[in-house]
Order: C-alpha cells, then structure tokens, then sequence
C-alpha cells in the first residue's frame, strides 16, 4: 500500500530527506490521514483502496498535454513521448519525464528516482531522441540514491530541459540542476531550499505518562550502538551534524554547483546555499533557473536544443567517416 510505505519513509527515515517544510507536512497528512472520533476510517480524500501507480499516473498526464499539443498549430510535428524504447519514433522526437510530487528512491507510487535513472538512460539510447523534457512540480523527499543518479546525469549526451510548474526544491534541485536549461512556468514558483536537516521527535515523555518505562540494554562491546541517535533525541545533536548532516550536504552543494557553475559567483554564506527558497525572478537573478517560460516556449527550447546535438552528431559522425 502507498501509504505504508510513506509512513515508514517518514517516521523510520527522516535523516534521509531532502524536502522543504511543507513538503513534509504534506507527506505527513497523506500518510497519516485524519480520522473522526467515532469512526476510526480514514476521512482524508488521500485514501484510497487502490491507488494508481506514479506511472500510470504520469501517462495520464502526458495524455492530457499530449491533447492540447494537438491543438495548437505551433507544435505541429513534435512528438513527446513516454515510450524511450518505441524503434517507431520520428528523429527529433522529445523524451517526457515527469517529477511530481514527493520524492522516493523506488516506489511504484510515488516518482522513484531509480525509475527514473532508467527512463533516462533508456532514451538516451534511443537515437530517434534528442532532448529529454524534466517537467517537475515536488517539494523534494527521499535523499538516498540521488549521488548515483546524479552520476548517470552528469554521463548523458543529450541536453535536459526543465519546466517548473509551483515546486523544484531540495531533492528536487538536486536533479534538475543537472538540466541544460531550467525555466519556470509562472513568476511565482518557489526554487531553491538547497540545504540538509533533520527533524526527529522524542516519545519518552508521552510514554512515561501512558505508563511505559523503557529500558534499554546493550552488549560489554556495543556502547555505541545507536548513541548518537540516542544523543540527538536527548537534545545533543553534534556527532548527528557533523557526522551526518554535514556531508549530505556537501555533496548536495558540490553537486549543485558543479552543474550551475553561474552558481559559483555568489559568496559561500549566500542564502542560497543556507537552503532559503526564492520566487522565480529571484531563482533567475540568483542562477538557480535560467527563465520563466510558457509551456509552448520550453518546448520550442527543447526542439532547440535537440536539433543542436542531432546536428553536432551528425558532424562527429562525418569527421569519424572522413578519417
């Protein structure tokens, strides 16, 4: 059940999160929906006995963009597809990746980023593609796998083009800084939140009204078996920060600035590396994203850009035949 899983990522594994405050609380009220007094069931709209996967969610949603592509003149013989594997596509055609919602590592109901590593791969080496399309609305979410996935995105050839619509933070940044080119939909999309923490609860006051003591043992050897959680919970964070907050972060921060170099112009203690979040004109003016665009303009980007590495191949390809 999606939810089940949810609820183990969240209460089991917050120190593995990347995702703004929001996010998070929204997360919380999905996976632990509201109940009344009387009637222990469930009342959020969130439930539900058999929830569609984040794939057929995703190709219900490109059926939809795909309708109105069709009816507009300009994107006339542009295909966009979910198919990276079809030998039917047209040369040209524009591979669509969708990054909604809250972010897991592998999950068949939420964006997987494992899922996703080999959607990426699977059109890029579908040589009828030339341009992947990252359309993304997610406050963030699971931080494990996203070092690997960030090294099979710094390995692709072929150009990434990002739409935002609302939300590209946190977990969510940490991939699309990887794009050739970011654009947001509307002036008041929130980017950024490029930082780590960690928000972790301690029970053992409420148990010990309910009546539970608890009591922990450990072996002549094991002392410092789950210390430092136990130190967190006990409002001594340090070894957790340093130990474990910090270079999470570090390679968060390496990441983005090795993929947003423009990044590098702005002082360390900039609050965009402090994890502050920034409407669209400021994402631009910081470096975070390049533009604000409509969706008709960055697919037209997209069909730019791919245009550029199919004719860059086809020159690599003649110099290749000419020696």
């Amino acid at each position: 059940m999606n939810r089940t899983y949810l609820r183990q990522l969240l209460t089991l594994n917050p120190h593995q999160l990347l995702i703004t405050a929001e996010g998070f609380a929204s997360a919380m009220m999905e996976a632990f929906p509201l109940v009344t007094a009387d009637d222990q069931q469930p009342t959020s709209f969130f439930f539900d006995d058999d929830p569609p996967t984040y794939k057929e969610t995703s190709q219900k949603a490109l059926f939809l963009l795909l309708k109105n592509i069709v009816a507009r003149s300009e994107l006339q013989g542009i295909t966009i597809t979910d198919n990276f594997s079809s030998e039917d596509l047209p040369e040209g055609s524009i591979a669509y990746h969708r990054i909604w919602g809250f972010i897991t590592a592998d999950c068949r109901w939420y964006f997987s980023s494992k899922q996703f590593e080999y959607d990426l791969l699977e059109a890029e080496a579908n040589p009828a593609i030339t341009c992947h399309l990252l359309h993304v609305n997610s406050p963030g979410g699971e931080a494990w796998y996203l070092d690997r996935l960030s090294e099979t995105m710094r390995s692709l050839n072929k150009p990434i083009v990002t739409l935002v619509e609302q939300y590209n933070c946190s977990a969510c940044y940490y991939i699309t800084c990887h794009s050739s080119f970011i654009a947001s939909l509307t002036s008041n999309d929130t980017i950024g939140c490029i930082g780590t923490m960690l928000e972790a609860f301690n029970y053992d006051g409420w148990f010990e009204k309910m009546g539970i003591k608890r009591i922990v043992a450990r072996a002549s050897k094991s002392d410092l078996k789950n210390k430092k959680s136990e130190d967190l919970l006990n409002g001594k964070p340090e070894q957790y920060i340093k130990e474990d907050l910090d270079p999470l972060n570090e390679q968060f921060l390496s990441a983005v600035l090795a993929e947003r170099p423009q990044l590098s112009n702005l002082s360390e203690d900039d609050p965009v590396f402090r994890g502050e979040t920034f409407s669209t004109p400021q994402a631009i003016e910081k470096g975070l994203i390049d533009a604000s665009m409509t969706f008709i303009e960055v697919i037209a980007k997209a069909v730019e850009l791919g245009n550029g590495y199919s004719e860059l191949e086809k020159i690599k390809k003649s110099a290749l035949n000419y020696l």
